[in-house]
C-alpha cells in the first residue's frame, strides 16, 4: 500500500509540472506574468464579472496586493473595473472583448494540448486515469471541511518559492 501511495504522489506530481509547463507556455504566448494570467483566468467571461474582493479572495490575496496585477490587466485592454451602482464600495471587475478572446483561446490551446495527450494512451489507461481521477473527487467530496479550489489554491500559493518569507 504504502508503495502504491508513493507512486502515486510520484506521478501526481509529475503531472502537475507537465501542467504548469503547459500553462507557463500558455501565458508567455500572450505576453503576460504568471499572475497577470491567473487573474484573467479566474475572472468569469460573462459580463457580470466579479468584485474585487471575491478575486482577492479567491488568489488568498488583499486587494491592494491585486490591484497592481489589474492596473496592468486595464492598461492593457483586457479588463474593466466599475463600482457598483447599489454599493458604491463595492468594484466590479469584466473582462473585455479582447480579455475574453485571450482568455477563451488560451483555454483551448490548453485542452487540445491535454486531450492531445490523453489521446496517446491506449483505451485502458485512459478509463483507469478517469475512473482514478473520478475517485479521488469523490474522495475529497466526502470531506465536508474541504474545498477543492480554494485550498488548493491556497496550498499551492504556500508552496510556490516567492510566497515564502526569507
Amino acid at each position: 500500500m504504502k508503495k502504491s501511495v508513493s507512486r502515486f504522489l510520484d506521478a501526481w506530481l509529475r503531472a502537475r509540472q507537465l501542467i504548469q509547463a503547459a500553462n507557463l507556455n500558455r501565458f508567455q504566448k500572450a505576453g503576460l506574468s504568471a499572475t497577470q494570467f491567473m487573474t484573467l483566468n479566474l475572472i468569469p467571461a460573462n459580463k457580470a464579472g466579479m468584485t474585487l474582493s471575491e478575486l482577492a479572495r479567491r488568489m488568498n490575496l488583499g486587494t491592494a496586493t491585486v490591484t497592481k496585477t489589474l492596473d496592468s490587466l486595464e492598461a492593457r485592454g483586457l479588463l474593466t473595473r466599475t463600482r457598483s451602482e447599489t454599493d458604491r464600495r463595492r468594484v466590479i471587475l469584466s473582462l473585455t472583448d479582447e480579455g475574453e478572446t485571450l482568455q477563451n483561446s488560451a483555454s483551448a490551446e490548453f485542452h487540445d494540448h491535454i486531450a492531445n495527450l490523453f489521446r496517446k494512451m491506449d483505451a485502458d489507461q485512459q478509463k483507469g486515469l478517469v475512473s482514478g481521477l473520478e475517485g479521488l473527487l469523490q474522495a475529497s467530496a466526502e470531506q465536508p471541511s474541504t474545498s477543492i479550489t480554494d485550498d488548493a489554491f491556497r496550498q499551492e500559493k504556500r508552496s510556490s518559492p516567492r510566497s515564502r518569507k526569507p
